[in-house]
């Protein structure tokens, strides 16, 4: 099993960026994956893609210096199980509230003895193939592959220190609009309380050795690092693709009137 570059990165006190892929395109990922992001995101929470095409999606990034993740859809040993069967090097798991969740979620993404991650012939080991380097793959798994845990509901807030008590977490990550929502500021994501609670995990993140993560985009890259937060996450595919068609069909309306 190659090194997890992004794992060595943050290791060394690195701040990281990446952005999600949502939409179910291997072109997207091919075209993301080179743009000079530390990693990418495949989105099978809320993205379109199933886990064949998320699998091919992880395959495709591999073949570049950005490092393929994968957020599940939930807390669930099934979900776990497949999304690390694709090969990805890291596993976001959403909507973590409490010690026994984190407990739960670190047991599913880690083979025996740490957890009860059942051995499979996926991509991951390249369907089973007989051969060192994915034979290397049980032996390393628990140390290369991460962790990521999403703290966006304020339940997981105000146990943040008992979550990261919890052995095997690499990232601690605040989604601040479904935080925010949780708080009853839904969108105030500049809010004294809504950045009291980003504080909050910060702190425990470094007490607990995590490295804290957050949601970011446009002109809040330098808030979030001033924070403290070295894992930033920012943009989606579609929504860029969008905007960028978006502005230059305005532009043209603009002008195209003024030529009637």
């Amino acid at each position: 099993m190659k090194k997890n570059t992004l794992r060595e990165k943050l290791d060394r006190k690195e701040a990281v960026f990446g952005t999600w892929l949502m939409t179910n395109s291997l072109d997207n990922a091919e075209i993301l994956s080179h743009t000079g992001a530390d990693f990418i995101m495949i989105d099978a929470e809320h993205g379109s893609m199933g886990i064949e095409s998320a699998g091919r999606m992880v395959s495709v990034i591999r073949g570049s210096q950005a490092t393929p993740l994968l957020r599940v859809a939930g807390n669930e040993k099934s979900l776990i199980k497949k999304g690390l069967d694709t090969g990805a090097e890291g596993v976001m798991i959403p909507m973590v509230n409490t010690k026994e969740e984190a407990e739960k979620a670190i047991s599913f993404c880690k083979y025996p003895p740490i957890g009860v991650r059942g051995i499979g012939a996926g991509r991951a080991v390249l369907f089973g193939a007989n051969d060192e380097e994915y034979a290397d793959y049980y032996a390393e798994a628990n140390a290369e592959v991460m962790v990521i845990l999403q703290i966006e509901h304020y339940s997981a807030v105000e146990n943040i220190e008992e979550i990261l008590s919890v052995s095997n977490i690499d990232v601690a990550f605040v989604g601040p609009y479904d935080l925010s929502t949780s708080m009853g500021l839904q969108g105030q994501l500049n809010h004294p309380e809504v950045l009291a609670s980003y504080k909050r995990v910060v702190d425990a993140c470094e007490k607990y050795n995590v490295v804290p993560g957050i949601m970011t985009w446009t002109d809040a890259i330098e808030q979030h690092l001033n924070m403290g937060f070295k894992f930033l996450l920012g943009g989606m595919d579609g929504a860029i693709l969008y905007n960028g068609v978006k502005q230059l069909v305005n532009e043209f309306r603009g002008f195209s009137k003024l030529k009637v």
